[in-house]
């Protein structure tokens, strides 16, 4: 996260917006979630060249989704940045690397702690330099071993990448 000057306690201040992803104000997540409002988030699948996806085990101690699965890359979206230059940033801080990316669309995920708006982005890589404060293991797997894998231990997987895989199988 960058080190704000309004903000030196280094608080994630976001845009909040409405259902329609109109900005309403800036906040953090805890504004909006008093408020009702929504954040941004983006998530990334890498996928190689026998078309398995990359998926990445959070660390034991990072606060959110701690030791489960998720996506190649992602997070929220900063304070005045657009979907494509956040997941280009998230690549680039999680992974070590540019390439060309494409938004395949947005899904929700609404639940008792969060409420996010998330768009998809897919790109090809196999070599990648991890961040182990973000990442602590990372691995290659078919769509198909995936998807069996989530549906028999869904708890191993965070949320959002339930989503977000559900999205990218119903969109390709």
């Amino acid at each position: 996260m960058k080190r704000n000057i309004k903000n030196p306690e280094n608080v994630g201040i976001y845009d909040l917006v409405d259902i329609n992803d109109n900005i309403i104000r800036a906040g953090t997540k805890e504004d909006a979630k008093k408020l009702r409002l929504f954040t941004r988030f983006v998530h990334i699948l890498l996928f190689n060249t026998k078309g398995e996806i990359m998926v990445c085990k959070r660390p034991h101690n990072i606060k959110r989704y701690r030791n489960q699965i998720t996506s190649s890359a992602g997070g929220h979206i900063e304070q005045g940045e657009s979907y494509e230059i956040s997941a280009k940033r998230e690549l680039k801080e999680e992974l070590g690397i540019t390439i060309p990316l494409k938004d395949i669309g947005r899904f929700d995920v609404i639940g008792y702690k969060i409420r996010g708006i998330h768009h998809l982005f897919i790109g090809k890589s196999e070599k990648v330099s991890v961040d182990p404060h973000e990442i602590a293991s990372y691995k290659f797997l078919s769509p198909n071993i995936l998807s069996r894998d989530l549906a028999l231990h869904p708890r191993r997987y965070a949320k959002p990448f339930h989503e977000a895989l559900k999205y990218y199988l119903k969109h390709i």
